[in-house]
């Protein structure tokens, strides 16, 4: 495997090819996966997850690290995408995983790779994270990777909490 692909114990966190399109889409499609995501909270059309993959490709060649496809190694099946985006000058934590695969600890096993990965492969000094207030889970996940609550924020528009790591604090 290249620098940029990464496995945790039960996935592989892989670039994303054109060829994740219907996978993608069926995820971001889904209603309950989008409740808490995006600016209007809603299922997320075919030809903007399109879009999506190819501006996660190009944000991997323009700043040498961003969002991977995650994949079960059990099954092969695309899951979702975690990984970084940029917001402003830092690194943005993200994750997104199908419905299916929730509640069994898998976003808090991906997010600590993504987290190993900022710090020790790209010399990330901090990693910011951000969230709805209701999304419960999401918020759990970052407090189990170490991350801080630094507040209330308005992000795009939209309230959000921030969660914050430095690279000294992770362990």
């Amino acid at each position: 495997m290249n620098e940029s692909t990464l496995q945790t114990r039960r996935t592989i966190l892989r670039m994303f090819t054109p060829g994740d399109l219907d996978a993608l889409a069926a995820i971001f499609g889904n209603a309950n996966v989008m409740k808490y995501l995006g600016l209007d909270c809603q299922p997320i059309a075919r030809e903007e997850t399109e879009i999506a993959i190819f501006s996660m490709i190009q944000h991997w060649n323009d700043r040498n690290f961003g969002r991977w496809a995650v994949v079960c190694k059990k099954n092969k099946k695309l899951i979702g995408c975690a990984g970084f985006r940029s917001y402003e000058n830092a690194a943005e934590l993200f994750y997104i995983l199908d419905e299916p695969f929730w509640g069994k600890g898998l976003a808090t096993e991906i997010a600590e790779k993504c987290l190993r990965f900022g710090f020790e492969d790209r010399d990330f000094k901090q990693i910011i994270a951000f969230t709805r207030p209701a999304n419960a889970a999401s918020r759990k996940v970052m407090e189990k990777i170490g991350m801080s609550f630094e507040g209330e924020v308005m992000v795009f528009g939209i309230q959000a909490v921030q969660y914050v790591i430095n690279r000294e604090d992770f362990a």
